[in-house]
């Protein structure tokens, strides 16, 4: 499975959030590439970080969806990329309030451990995906951002 991490729908607040978290998000990506099990080829986990396009409730923009084929066809006039199949989607929204009242490194770890979170949505949806493995997907997730230097909290048991 491959795995990519979106950040790329910004305005001036986050845009430099969005440019320190690409090279981390690339690397996380590469690292969590493997196999999982099931039927799912690719994950993307696309943050959140317009504040106004959130629902007003607080919750993600896009829960986790499952789309048997996402096409590469451009409407705009660009070159077509490839298709691709079996892809889970979902989506992370950080606590706006809080980005902004700290540094850039503490901002990356809030990223990082909301993500994390979120990515328990994946255990629900296990059997719809033909036995994914979400606990090993989430961690070698755990894993790894700590081997990247930050000390993210498992869940509480």
């Amino acid at each position: 499975m491959k795995v990519g991490f979106h950040a790329n729908i910004v305005d001036d607040d986050t845009k430099a959030l969005s440019t320190a978290l690409t090279p981390l998000f690339k690397t996380l990506g590469q690292k969590l590439e493997g196999e999982y099990g099931g039927s799912i080829e690719h994950l993307w986990i696309d943050l959140e970080l317009l504040e106004y396009f959130a629902k007003a409730d607080g919750s993600p923009r896009h829960p986790f969806r499952y789309q048997k084929r996402v096409s590469g066809r451009s409407h705009f006039g660009l070159p077509a990329t490839p298709d691709h199949f079996n892809v889970g989607h979902f989506s992370v929204r950080p606590d706006f309030a809080l980005l902004t009242s700290l540094p850039l490194e503490g901002a990356i770890l809030h990223v990082l451990q909301r993500i994390y979170q979120e990515s328990a949505v994946l255990l629900s949806k296990e059997k719809k995906l033909g036995g994914f493995d979400a606990n090993l997907f989430r961690e070698r997730l755990l894993t790894m951002v700590q081997q990247l230097g930050y000390p993210l909290l498992p869940d509480p048991s």
